[in-house]
């Protein structure tokens, strides 16, 4: 009953679904469910702008769905890789710069008060936007006028973050330790004859295994108790969650020319996922005005305890793309692409360390290790992973895209795409959990998600162009008002600048800028809700947002 306890626990989206339950323990957050790939992050790994691109489309806001003859058309609208009209290998490095700050109405947040060096709320990485190549496979001089053949890689989405925020004089009953109690006497846990409590195969629980081993739960006939932080202590909350990684998608692209008018396309997109996550948490046990307690009612008094668990997401995925672009005059351009939903195999490792300090009070009845006069715990799981036919088997939503470009003098082009993406139809196929199922969770909290892009772009000198662009998403949460779990994209915004160069005949150097912002739903690092017993621990909700700078530059080469 155990695993089906737990996943009927995962639908429960917040603190305010959870009170509508008055037999059922809920229990989540940030903190929790890092060993298994839940809704939350099914839908943060297929969430994606199509941003990325060769350093010409992502300074017109990607909005190619319809303009073509750019790599990143084996991506968006493969028909665009029958507009070549020559052979042309592209690549397109790139550099980010990402700071997420957060926010929280809650009384004593101040940010700056947390100030370890090992996490921070920026970041800075190199990579690969795009790489690829185009060529003619035929030429002929009839109906079909060409067909090209490339094969590009394209990065779809970047996990690149860096998360952290600090919550102060924060009351005892919402500390970790409250949380793991509720935890561990909802799950029924037990020791051994000899006190002991071996970690087992059931990951969902080795937090409050770390937290029994570190001295901050305890257990009697009764059940779990509290015995190393006094009633009136406050608690300084730190949490911090980095994530990094990308997807990336190897396109094997055919473009099919009929007479300069009509192209037809198709994509076979290999996908790779790399997701890695590191999820801490740590608290400060303060009593106000030195009031400690004494050494006879309480000789073990925690300092201080740190969390920490290590998430990594790897696997492969393939979809098919379909598209077609018709030219009806030489200055009008329509296109239109479908996606199929992108099916991946997952795998996943997990573990998770925990440490702390307690401070030796009294005459030490329990005979521990001390150490100028503190006892020093550091506690780590052993490794968990699903991988093979214990894979988790995913899909994403489905696209729909349609554009129109237009070219004005031959000096100006214009254009626009909208996407639509099904995240209420994003499946989780088969899991090695028996039971466990997130169709009615998507369809009930995810919609559609709409995506314009626009872009422009103007020849100012026979060799020059000026490039803008724009991209909005709507996001797909139903219910952005709720506090969540873990932090959901409600929504995001690309502006979007660049310069091109045409330094020969055959080669041109392009430059772009994109400016990004994303705004997350309200989320918690835990939160307990035992209304039989009226017990309520949760941590203070925090909004947090990204703002990632992106710069990129593409040497193209014709042949």
């Amino acid at each position: 009953m155990k695993r089906i306890y737990r996943f009927l626990a995962l639908a429960i989206i917040s603190l305010a679904t959870a009170n509508a339950s008055s037999a059922q323990v809920n229990i989540g957050g940030q903190t929790m469910n890092n060993d298994i790939i839940g809704w939350g992050d099914l839908y943060n790994l297929s969430f994606t702008a199509h941003n990325y691109g060769t350093a010409r489309s992502m300074a017109m806001g990607n909005a190619f769905a319809a303009l073509g003859a750019d790599m990143v058309s084996a991506s968006l609208n493969p028909a665009g890789i029958g507009m070549y009209v020559s052979g042309d290998f592209s690549f397109t490095p790139m550099i980010e710069f990402a700071k997420s700050p957060t926010r929280s109405s809650a009384e004593g947040f101040d940010l700056s008060k947390f100030s370890s060096s090992e996490y921070k709320d920026r970041t800075t990485r190199f990579g690969f936007a795009s790489i690829g190549g185009v060529g003619p496979v035929y030429r002929g001089t009839g109906f079909l006028t060409n067909i090209n053949m490339g094969f590009a890689y394209n990065r779809i989405a970047d996990f690149n973050q860096d998360i952290k925020f600090a919550s102060f004089y924060n009351h005892a009953g919402n500390s970790m330790a409250n949380f793991l109690c509720t935890l561990s006497n909802a799950e029924n846990l037990q020791t051994d004859s000899d006190g002991r409590m071996p970690f087992g195969n059931d990951p969902y629980i080795w937090g409050a295994v770390l937290g029994y081993k570190n001295g901050i739960t305890n257990k009697d006939a009764e059940g779990w108790y509290i015995d190393r932080i006094a009633e009136h202590a406050e608690v300084d909350q730190f949490s911090a969650i980095k994530s990094r990684g990308s997807i990336g998608e190897f396109a094997l692209s055919f473009g099919f020319n009929f007479v300069d008018k009509l192209y037809v396309g198709a994509t076979l997109g290999m996908q790779s996922v790399d997701y890695r996550r590191e999820v801490f948490y740590g608290e400060d046990y303060i009593y106000p005005n030195e009031s400690y307690p004494s050494g006879e009612d309480m000789p073990y008094q925690l300092e201080y305890m740190n969390y920490r668990q290590y998430t990594e997401v790897s696997g492969a995925g393939i979809n098919l793309k379909l598209g077609i672009t018709w030219r009806p005059v030489h200055w009008l351009r329509m296109g239109f692409a479908y996606h199929t939903p992108t099916a991946y195999n997952l795998s996943i490792r997990y573990n998770a360390d925990m440490w702390s300090a307690t401070y030796n009070a009294g005459s030490n009845p329990d005979g521990y290790a001390v150490e100028n006069n503190r006892i020093y715990d550091y506690v780590e799981s052993p490794m968990w992973e699903d991988r093979d036919q214990n894979a988790w088997r995913v899909s994403s939503p489905s696209r729909l895209m349609v554009g129109a470009a237009v070219t004005i003098a031959r000096r100006l082009i214009l254009s626009a795409d909208y996407e639509a993406s099904y995240y209420a139809k994003t499946r989780l196929r088969s899991a090695p959990i028996w039971g466990l199922d997130y169709d009615q969770t998507f369809e009930d909290n995810f919609r559609r998600s709409n995506t314009l892009r626009l872009g422009a772009e103007f020849r100012l000198l026979p060799a020059m162009d000026l490039r803008l662009g724009y991209i909005t998403s709507g996001g797909a949460v139903k219910h952005p008002e709720l506090i969540y779990s873990h932090p959901i994209v409600k929504s995001e915004e690309y502006i979007t600048a660049g310069i091109g160069f045409k330094l020969s005949n055959t080669v041109s150097f392009d430059l772009a800028y994109q400016y990004n912002t994303r705004r997350y739903s309200a989320y918690q690092m835990f939160y307990a809700v035992d209304t039989e017993n009226e017990v309520y621990v949760e941590s203070v909700p925090v909004t947090s947002d990204l703002r990632r700078h992106i710069a990129v530059a593409t040497l193209s080469v014709r042949f």
